[in-house]
C-alpha cells in the first residue's frame, strides 16, 4: 500500500525533473522566450491502495489517451452536464494519473484510488482539487 508520504515524495521528484527540463530548455532559448507556461499547471500522484505502484502525471491536453471504462463514463457524464469549473474536461493531472493506475490494475475500483495533493511545479505550492476532479473522483477526493 502506498503511503501518503510515498505519494508526495513521488510528486516532488517529478517536480524536480520538470524543473530540470525547463531549465535545460530555457538555457537553449533567448531570455525573451521564457514563459510561466513552460511549466505544467499541476502535478499529482495516484496510487492503488492495495499495491505500492504510484503514477505521477501532469496537467495538459490529453493526447492519445485511451481512457479506462470507469473514468471514461465519469468524464462523459461531466461533458453532458457541462464543466463545473474553467478547466477543460480530461486535461487535469488527476484523471490521467488515475487512468494509468486503472490500466495497470484493471480490478481497481474508483474508491480504491489514492491521490496526493495537487502541486504547482513552478512555485511548489499545494493547490486545491478542481470541481471537475471532485465530481469525477467523488469517492476519494
Amino acid at each position: 500500500m502506498a503511503s501518503y508520504k510515498d505519494l508526495h515524495n513521488r510528486v516532488f521528484k517529478k517536480i524536480q525533473k520538470i524543473q530540470r527540463e525547463v531549465k535545460r530548455k530555457r538555457l537553449a532559448l533567448p531570455i525573451e522566450k521564457y514563459s510561466v507556461y513552460d511549466y505544467p499547471t499541476i502535478v499529482v500522484a495516484c496510487g492503488y491502495i492495495k499495491k505500492k505502484k504510484i503514477f505521477v502525471e501532469r496537467s495538459g491536453k490529453p493526447i492519445n489517451v485511451t481512457w479506462g471504462d470507469d473514468i471514461k463514463s465519469r468524464l462523459s457524464e461531466l461533458k453532458l452536464i457541462g464543466p463545473l469549473c474553467d478547466n477543460p474536461i480530461g486535461a487535469c493531472a488527476e484523471p490521467k494519473a488515475a487512468n494509468k493506475v486503472k490500466n495497470k490494475f484493471p480490478k481497481c475500483k474508483m474508491n480504491e484510488l489514492q491521490f496526493s495533493d495537487p502541486y504547482r511545479p513552478r512555485t511548489r505550492k499545494r493547490k486545491k482539487y478542481c470541481k471537475n476532479c471532485k465530481y469525477t473522483f467523488s469517492e476519494v477526493l
